[in-house]
């Protein structure tokens, strides 16, 4: 196993492993944290492409460790994001907190509830017919929104 490098050895930055293969992904990044820790009470930050990636991802890291290779036993301190996240958190920490809202207009949550204000006023269009159709109930002519 690689030599362990103190946490002020390195300069804090992007890091970027690849692989075409996800378990061979995983422990490259498993091995990298080994040889490369942070200091205490310091998150590390991993991209990942849906929610279910990152659970698998923390499931393998904290994994038993194991002679051959294996997880780190615990995995806490990483905080999984999406690209969109992270580049929204580049905005704000590039532009100002004053500049850029804490929240992107396109984030999930917002944009579920901008959506259901705005569909009501258009489900009467043709183009909304078959949504109109699917969420009419069976007991009522009126939609549920």
């Amino acid at each position: 196993m690689p030599q362990s490098h103190p946490p002020s050895a390195l300069t804090p930055g992007f890091i970027l492993l690849q692989s075409n293969r996800l378990e061979v992904l995983r422990q490259l990044l498993i091995d990298w944290l080994k040889t490369t820790p942070l200091a205490p009470l310091e998150n590390e930050t991993v991209l990942v492409q849906s929610n279910g990636m990152a659970q698998w991802l923390k499931l393998g890291m904290a994994s038993a460790r194991a002679p051959s290779g294996g997880g780190l036993g615990i995995a806490t301190g990483i905080e999984t994001l999406f690209p969109a996240r992270l580049q929204w958190q580049c905005y704000r920490a590039i532009f100002g907190a004053d500049a850029v809202p804490q929240d992107s207009p396109l984030d999930k949550n917002l944009l579920v509830w901008r959506l259901m204000r705005l569909l009501p006023a258009e489900l009467n269009t043709p183009e909304f017919k078959p949504l109109r159709h699917y969420i009419q109930t069976d007991d009522t002519p009126d939609s549920v929104i």
